[in-house]
C-alpha cells in the first residue's frame, strides 16, 4: 500500500504558507511596526518601559497597536529586555584588589561594623578596629545606629588610646567607611584609607574572622537586654580576647603580647619548659622541640598565594 501511495502522492491540502507569513487582514503592516519601534527607541521614550511608553504615546495622540501587540512587536525585535543603555560586558571600571602587608604593629589597621540583636526587634551596631599584625582590638563601641560621625570619633579615640596612628586603615565599602567625616579624620591623623572590592568579604578577612569568634563564643547571648548590656559584654570580651586569647594565627601568642612586644619573653619561658622536659625524656624526641616565633609579616591578599587565617 505504501508503495502505491509513493507512486501517486496526495495533493497538498490547505494553505501551506506559515502562519507568520500569511496576509491576514488584521495583521499590522511592517511599516507600522517600524514606525512604532522608531518611536519607542526615540530620545523621549528609550529609557521607559513598554507600558509607560505606550500610555504616553497614547496621551500624545499616537496609536500604532494595542498594548499586547506592542509587546509582541518589541519581543520580535529582540528589545523586550532592559531597554536602558547598558555598558558592554567587561568595560566597566573595576576596583583593584587590595594587596597590603604588615611587618609590625600599628602599620595596618582594619575595621568594620556588625549587627547585634538587641531588645525586641532592635539591631545594635558593633564598631570594631583591629591591628592586623597583632590581631589586637584597639578600639570598639556599640551604638543604636550606624553613623559616620560615630565612626570618625572611634578612629580618633583609637589613635589617642594607642598613642600612635597606623599607616593604613582598611575597611569595606559601607556608607560609614566612605563618608566625608571618616575621610576627614583619617586625613587629619595622617592615615591612608584602603577599601575592599565590592561584595568581596575575603578582602577584609581578619575583622570578619574576629566577628565570627565573638558570635560563636558559648557566652555570647542570643539577644542583648539593652544597649548597656551589649556594651558591657563586648568590653569584657575584647579585654579578655586581647589579654588571654592564644591566637593560632600568632603561633599561640596573645594579641597584647605581640602588640606590645613582650611575646619574646613568653617564647623564652615556653622554650625553657620544653628544654626541661626534653632533658628529662630525651628518648621521646627525635629532635629538640622549638617554640615558634610570631609570623614576620601578615598579608591581606598575599601575591600568588592564598591567605590563611583564624581568629
Amino acid at each position: 500500500m505504501f508503495w502505491y501511495r509513493s507512486l501517486k502522492p496526495e495533493a497538498c491540502r490547505g494553505n501551506r504558507i506559515p502562519h507568520t507569513e500569511r496576509a491576514y487582514p488584521n495583521r499590522i503592516e511592517p511599516e507600522v511596526c517600524e514606525q512604532l519601534l522608531d518611536r519607542l527607541n526615540s530620545k523621549d521614550y528609550e529609557d521607559l518601559s513598554i507600558t509607560q511608553a505606550w500610555y504616553r504615546l497614547l496621551d500624545n495622540g499616537e496609536y500604532y497597536a494595542s498594548m499586547s501587540s506592542t509587546h509582541r512587536i518589541v519581543k520580535r525585535a529582540g528589545q523586550n529586555g532592559d531597554r536602558r543603555p547598558q555598558h558592554p560586558a567587561g568595560t566597566g571600571t573595576k576596583r583593584s584588589k587590595p594587596v597590603l602587608e604588615a611587618t609590625g604593629p600599628n602599620q595596618l589597621w582594619c575595621w568594620d561594623i556588625t549587627d547585634l540583636h538587641g531588645p525586641g526587634k532592635q539591631r545594635l551596631k558593633l564598631y570594631t578596629v583591629m591591628d592586623v599584625f597583632s590581631r589586637r582590638v584597639v578600639g570598639h563601641r556599640v551604638e543604636q545606629q550606624e553613623s559616620s560621625v560615630q565612626a570618625a570619633e572611634l578612629m580618633e579615640h583609637c589613635v589617642v588610646d594607642n598613642w600612635r596612628a597606623p599607616e593604613i586603615m582598611h575597611s569595606d565599602n559601607g556608607a560609614a567607611m566612605r563618608a566625608r567625616p571618616t575621610y576627614d579624620v583619617l586625613q587629619m591623623l595622617g592615615i591612608s584609607p584602603s577599601h575592599s572590592r565590592p561584595r568581596t568579604s575575603n578582602d577584609n578577612p581578619f575583622i570578619e574572622s574576629l566577628f565570627k569568634t565573638v558570635k560563636y563564643s558559648l557566652a555570647f547571648p542570643a539577644r542583648f537586654d539593652s544597649l548597656d548590656h551589649a556594651r558591657n559584654y563586648v568590653s569584657e570580651f575584647f579585654d579578655d580576647y586581647n589579654e588571654n586569647h592564644r591566637h593560632s594565627g600568632l603561633n599561640g601568642y596573645t594579641p597584647d603580647s605581640v602588640h606590645r612586644g613582650y611575646w619574646t619573653t613568653v617564647q623564652t619561658l615556653r622554650q625553657e619548659i620544653l628544654d626541661t622536659h626534653h632533658n628529662q625524656n630525651p628518648k621521646r624526641y627525635a629532635r629538640r622541640p622549638r617554640v615558634k616565633p610570631t609570623p614576620s609579616n601578615v598579608w591581606i591578599n598575599k601575591p600568588n598565594q592564598q591567605l590563611s587565617h583564624t581568629a
